[in-house]
């Protein structure tokens, strides 16, 4: 049986979307290819709010312009595991959890200089066997989104000995500032996205 230990425990990890696990720990969903002429939502703006954090907003056009940028970040378009729904609400998750973290590390002081970033990045390089891109892909990186997962998890291992647990530390955060979601990605639940209605996806013609 899993324990709210274990549970939070995971939890943590996925907050920067497991930027420092191996690249043979690899997600196993079906697979959709995520391109500019088959994502857009159904009935919405791109300027339509999907989550705000305190004054912060994630825009849908943002939220598919992440996405869009991933697939496109490679020679080929690459195909993103996962239905486009989990995609969007994963995506999603990562970008609410870094403002929280931001908004957090400001609270107690807590500052990651780039220095730090780039040696963190040149480790992983180096665990990866020097295929980056291997790891991006399986991760849903860009080459900028990653080294933001890595300046994240700088700001965790930071913030772990001033508040303890990461994620319950979190999750006050995010009650204090206030996060809201379209309902269409859900409802947020701490640190993580409760499934909602999900969005609709059409191609852009």
């Amino acid at each position: 049986m899993t324990t709210p230990a274990g549970r939070d425990d995971r939890r943590r990890r996925s907050l920067c979307w497991s930027a420092l696990r191996t690249i043979d720990d690899v997600r196993v969903l079906p697979v959709v290819l995520l391109t500019a002429a088959t994502l857009a939502v159904s009935g919405c703006g791109a300027t339509d709010q999907a989550a705000t954090v305190g004054d912060e907003t994630v825009t849908i056009g943002q939220l598919q312009t992440e996405i869009i940028d991933f697939s496109e970040s490679f020679e080929e378009p690459i195909p993103v595991t996962g239905d486009l729904t989990t995609v969007q609400q994963e995506f999603l998750t990562r970008d609410i959890n870094h403002l929280l973290l931001i908004e957090l590390a400001e609270q107690e002081d807590v500052e990651i200089n780039k220095a730090d970033i780039d040696t963190l990045y040149d480790e992983l390089e180096e665990q990866s066997g020097g295929d980056i891109e291997a790891l991006r892909a399986q991760f849903f990186y860009t080459d900028a989104g990653l080294r933001r997962a890595l300046e994240d998890e700088l700001r965790l291992r930071q913030l772990e000995p001033i508040v303890g647990d990461i994620v319950p530390a979190l999750a006050v955060t995010a009650d204090e500032v206030g996060v809201e979601v379209n309902p269409r990605y859900g409802t947020w639940a701490g640190v993580s996205l409760e499934p909602g209605t999900g969005s609709i996806s059409v191609a852009i013609r």
